[in-house]
């Protein structure tokens, strides 16, 4: 509780920002602890195995991003620790009376907050592994318009730390053509995050010919077979969180 009450709300490009007008290259960022980032894969650790993969999607976490300190402790507790209402109230020295009201509070809370990540996010169907062999197929050989041809007509993608986000196939395919020379020559390593949810983590070339380095880990969320949403997140210190290595051979 003293936790929740220090920390600063974090959130994702979608839900803090309209789509870019102008295409041009990202520039703006909000500092690190701005972001929501995704999560490494929990071990057997039988503590870990009670979250849910439901709790973990990345839309789930804004959600509760938008609920005061007691209430998403009593949210967490009740609906992702299954604690009884009892247990909860002992623990956060409430009566059941008020946990109860804390825990209809927060869920009509995030039941009326309608943000844009939460539209977006299918996490809870895994994109298929062939549009998923296609989207690496794509963007390692950068061939823009087999890329875009994948996206859904509402396809998006967002870049956290940057403010900027992309959507509709004709802003992808002029964004992808402006960053042509910073993508082209990626290669990608299948990875999960959040629970078992796959993947994949983009390294670039680096410098005179220095091999591959740590770019982005890209999140893909789909809608009827199609990408409805890439969240790129651009954070190299990821790489070393998920165990990956720090540069891999062109």
């Amino acid at each position: 509780m003293d936790k929740l009450r220090q920390s600063k709300r974090r959130s994702l490009p979608v839900d803090l920002f309209d789509p870019a007008v102008a295409i041009v290259e990202p520039r703006d960022t909000l500092p690190d602890s701005a972001w929501i980032w995704p999560s490494p894969d929990f071990g057997g650790n039988p503590e870990d195995r009670l979250v849910r993969r439901d709790t973990l999607q990345l839309c789930f976490i804004a959600l509760l991003q938008t609920l005061p300190p007691r209430q998403r402790a009593v949210l967490l507790l009740k609906d992702v620790f299954e604690w009884s209402s009892k247990q909860i109230a002992e623990t956060l020295a409430m009566s059941p009376a008020a946990v109860n009201s804390a825990l209809q509070r927060a869920r009509e809370t995030m039941d009326r907050a309608q943000l844009r990540s939460d539209e977006l996010s299918s996490m809870d169907v895994q994109p298929e592994q062939q549009l998923l062999s296609r989207y690496v197929e794509a963007f390692e050989q950068f061939d823009i318009a087999a890329l875009v041809a994948l996206f859904h007509e509402e396809g998006c993608m967002s870049m956290p730390p940057f403010e900027m986000w992309i959507r509709g196939k004709e802003d992808l395919s002029a964004f992808y053509s402006l960053t042509r020379w910073h993508c082209e020559g990626s290669r990608f390593v299948p990875i999960t995050v959040n629970g078992g949810y796959p993947a994949l983590a983009q390294y670039m070339p680096g410098k005179e010919g220095s091999g591959l380095v740590p770019w982005g880990i890209h999140v893909i969320e789909t809608k009827e077979n199609q990408i409805l949403h890439v969240q790129n997140f651009i954070h190299t210190p990821l790489f070393s969180r998920f165990g990956l290595p720090e540069r891999i051979d062109q």
